[in-house]
């Protein structure tokens, strides 16, 4: 009897349905410190979406929130440079740029440090 029950809490626990992801959201900002607003998304937003417009000098317009469907570009133009980010994890558009992951950061630790050792003490 007990193991039914178990077994029916853990499919209980299973089936649960998932919180809404969480995401900052923002229009037409000029700085990230007016961008802190928590919007819940609903069910088909699976992205939060972070648009950086920099123009010459510096003007920065930010954009932030939930999208059903993001796409990350970088486009360059004569008079400045937009940027759009995705991400898909709570509250990940704090800042709009991704950091390094740590496996990405000892993945470079190791490519260095193996640079280093091919290159032998003997040519230091």
């Amino acid at each position: 009897m007990k193991a039914v029950l178990l077994t029916l809490l853990a499919i209980g626990l299973a089936l649960r349905p998932g919180t809404a992801l969480r995401c900052f959201s923002c229009k037409a900002r000029a700085s990230n410190h007016d961008c802190q607003h928590v919007r819940n998304c609903t069910d088909s937003e699976t992205y939060c979406r972070t648009e950086h417009i920099r123009a010459v000098g510096n003007m920065t317009v930010i954009s932030k929130g939930c999208s059903s469907h993001c796409v990350e570009d970088s486009q360059s133009y004569s008079v400045g440079k937009k940027n759009i980010t995705c991400c898909s994890t709570d509250l990940c558009n704090a800042n709009g740029a991704h950091a390094l992951q740590p496996a990405a950061v000892t993945l470079a630790l190791l490519t260095a440090s193996g640079g280093l050792l091919l290159w032998g003490p003997s040519r230091l």
